[in-house]
């Protein structure tokens, strides 16, 4: 009886999958034969044409005003998985960068029952400085309306590029891995305390830094700025500030130049020892008990903390909401898949 349960919960998470994958997808709508059309490709422009009048479009009322409604095909999923990790740019543009463009509105949206020109007043979105850019799925099907209260339309085009983002690839195996080993994870002191001798020799360095920087001419706010703005922008300053404040911290206590690159290594091994002690201090104060063993409370968090981390980063594979889901769950059933294997592997060796 059991088992059969767990036979038909397993194929539903795998039927609910299958059926979002086959919903009819939006190459497969025929398009008005009124209205124009964009297929999403690695690269596509359509050119806008005079427009059609729109009498009392919404925040216009009284006025007559150009419109001109682009229908925007995606593929479908079932046969375009390799389109997983892509996303798509849609782009609305002046044809001539150096003639004058007239003030224009955009609506991108999907409700196919409105009529063109009359989304409500609060989608509309200006085209300022000439360019309008928004993402989207390359599965999806959009509608985009373009106003003008201008003589034509014909001097913006609308652009379509695809491109293709490695990181959401990682993401995607990283989240798997993530999820297969959070209860291995859990239970190692190795991945304590390496993770809490990493994060302590970062704080070490942290309050060094934001000490130190308290004694330079320009001061500490800078830093206090610039840290959090971006990974590539601490390894910069890393890179070009610190040697600098370190040396004109040498020179306001008085200390040669010869003496830099000893003292420099000295203080590097000293902060990364005090960091890894802090890291050890902390996993035998709160993660391990009296007896030495690790805190089952503690690894029953840590373990759904890295599985709550793992589901986030797959969420983010893609663009497209119905894939992530389902990679979210095919992700769910690996990783309980992986862990059977390796649960029977060690059951092995331990009999053996």
């Amino acid at each position: 009886m059991g088992s059969s349960v767990k036979t038909l919960l397993i194929s539903d998470y795998i039927a609910i999958p299958l059926l979002l994958l086959l919903l009819p997808s939006s190459s497969s709508t025929t398009e008005p034969p009124s209205e124009r059309s964009l297929v999403v490709a690695p690269s596509a422009v359509l050119q806008l044409s005079h427009g059609l009048p729109v009498q009392n479009s919404p925040g216009k009322p009284g006025k007559t005003v150009l419109c001109e409604r682009i229908h925007i095909y995606g593929f479908s999923r079932i046969k375009n998985l390799g389109k997983f990790a892509h996303s798509v740019s849609v782009k609305v543009s002046g044809r001539n960068s150096s003639v004058h463009l007239p003030n224009a509105e955009v609506c991108f949206h999907r409700n196919i029952s409105l009529a063109m020109g009359m989304c409500p007043e609060g989608n509309w979105e200006k085209v300022s400085k000439g360019s309008w850019v928004r993402p989207m799925t390359p599965f999806d099907h959009k509608l985009l309306d373009i106003r003008t209260a201008s003589s034509s339309l014909g001097s913006f085009e609308v652009s379509i590029e695809e491109e293709f983002f490695l990181h959401r690839v990682i993401f995607l195996v990283f989240g798997i891995v993530m999820m297969s080993m959070a209860s291995f994870l859990s239970t190692s002191l190795v991945f304590y305390y390496g993770s809490a001798m990493v994060v302590g020799i970062i704080l070490v360095i942290l309050v060094f830094l934001f000490q130190g920087m308290k004694l330079i001419p320009f001061g500490g706010k800078r830093l206090a700025i610039f840290i959090p703005s971006s990974i590539v922008g601490l390894a910069y300053f890393f890179k070009l500030f610190i040697p600098g404040a370190l040396r004109s911290l040498l020179e306001l206590v008085g200390i040669d130049q010869e003496m830099y690159d000893p003292l420099v290594k000295f203080l590097l091994a000293f902060v990364m020892l005090a960091g890894a002690w802090m890291g050890f201090w902390v996993v035998r104060k709160l993660v391990l008990k009296e007896d030495g063993s690790i805190d089952i409370s503690t690894a029953v968090f840590v373990a759904w903390s890295i599985r709550i981390l793992a589901a986030l980063m797959i969420l983010q594979s893609s663009a497209d909401p119905v894939l992530a889901t389902v990679a979210l769950v095919s992700g769910i059933v690996v990783s309980s898949i992986l862990r059977r294997i390796f649960r029977w592997r060690f059951l092995r060796r331990v009999y053996r």
